[in-house]
């Protein structure tokens, strides 16, 4: 479908799922079909439940958790290095891959060892629909093709994961990890995430890096994958959603670009030039707005960078743990 630009793909991970942890939601679902009811809702921080193990990627501490999130419940894998603490913390959000195949915390394996190598906690979290976490909200929400053999929900309570999971980080509930010391990384549609989350729940983090994110303003981004596409009308029409000329208001709404005023963290976005997912334009119109409504965004361009940076991704890595370092620390 050629809306799959709109939310790429991430690693494809190892195809043995492991399994998690879960937990019964404590507290009512909220609408989660757009940005802006997210911003509106009441939120309040939840408590991290500790399971069993988790298999490491870089010889640290690593446990399975879950955290209720808007009536949902999400899973996730916290890594602590092997370092004096307290220690800065990064949460970790994945792309778009195939839930039939994802494992709990293990998408982004390069970036996560890099951090832990570097003295960083991880907090990798796992969206709804993912691990095991709840299901994601088809009936409410655009369902998406890719194009790699699987289909993607566009529940915007993922985003909610994500505050939710930074909160936690902030609130001083993990021994080890310095709540003054917070930052955020997401990949692909985990990026796109991480601007949600920023503009959400602004302060959440104190640096928010975006790998290979897509548009920022969806309904800009689909007005031109329209232009070359007839089809694509009547795709959105049996979802129930119109052109962005004809609904406006709801691209507005699930477009964190609307919101970038809301928004108190820098950011860094990193992208490839050969990017086949998600065209590296689109990374300095999203700066572009950012800086726009007043906050400071800066944008690296790897040449001959893939979706996922490759074959550059180690540089990626470097200038990430970098940038971190600099803000948290």
């Amino acid at each position: 479908m050629s809306v799959m630009t709109l939310a790429g793909c991430a690693d494809t991970p190892p195809p043995e799922p492991t399994p998690t942890l879960s937990s019964a939601p404590t507290t009512p679902p909220v609408d989660t079909s757009i940005v802006r009811t997210l911003i509106d809702s009441e939120r309040s921080t939840p408590d991290l439940v500790v399971g069993e193990p988790a298999e490491p990627v870089g010889g640290e501490s690593a446990v399975q958790v879950s955290y209720d999130s808007g009536g949902a419940n999400v899973t996730g894998v916290l890594r602590i290095p092997d370092a004096d603490g307290p220690v800065p913390i990064v949460v970790v959000v994945h792309g778009s891959v195939d839930p039939e195949d994802y494992e709990t915390g293990r998408d982004l394996v390069p970036e996560q060892r890099a951090l832990l190598d570097a003295g960083f906690a991880v907090f990798a979290t796992d969206m709804r629909g993912y691990a095991g976490s709840d299901s994601a909200d088809t009936a409410a929400n655009l369902t998406i093709d890719p194009g790699f053999g699987w289909s993607t929900v566009l529940d915007w309570g993922m985003a909610l994961d994500v505050v939710n999971a930074l909160e936690i980080a902030r609130s001083g509930q993990i021994d080890g990890v310095d709540p003054d010391a917070v930052g955020l990384l997401g990949h692909s549609l985990g990026g796109l995430l991480a601007l949600d989350a920023a503009v959400i729940s602004p302060g959440a983090s104190d640096l928010v890096i975006a790998m290979s994110a897509p548009a920022s303003d969806l309904g800009e981004a689909l007005g031109q994958v329209a232009e070359d596409d007839p089809d694509l009308a009547d795709e959105l029409a049996a979802e129930g959603i119109g052109l962005p000329a004809e609904d406006p208001e709801y691209w507005a709404d699930i477009s964190p670009a609307t919101f970038f005023d809301r928004a108190t963290e820098p950011l860094l976005l990193l992208h490839g030039s050969a990017d086949d997912v998600a065209p590296a334009e689109w990374a300095q119109r999203t700066a572009d707005a950012w800086t726009t409504a007043g906050g400071t965004a800066e944008v690296v361009v790897l040449d001959d960078g893939d979706h996922h940076l490759e074959p550059r991704r180690g540089e990626g890595d470097d200038i990430i743990v970098a940038a971190f370092d600099a803000v948290l620390r």
